[in-house]
């Protein structure tokens, strides 16, 4: 493979080769709906703003879990 011969890890090789597949797969299916450029832009943008809540709504319920043990601690420690 030429990855192999630019010595980049396994790893590095298989990000790299995710996302040309993924760049390709979109640039099909652009071709093929006759997207515009604005439409894919929108689109990335949209599904990174849902990435970011779903991220933003995990953090807020780990942090409630969080006061929520240090609580029960207490509650056990001071009886």
């Amino acid at each position: 493979m030429i990855f192999s011969l630019l010595k980049i890890r396994k790893k590095t090789a298989a990000v790299l080769v995710g996302i040309a597949c993924g760049l390709a797969c979109v640039w099909v299916v652009a071709s093929w709906q006759k997207l515009s450029i604005q439409d894919i832009l929108n689109m990335l943008l949209g599904s990174i703003f849902l990435l970011g809540g779903i991220m933003l709504a995990a953090l807020c319920l780990v942090v409630v879990f969080a006061l929520f043990r240090k609580l029960l601690s207490r509650i056990n420690s001071s009886d």
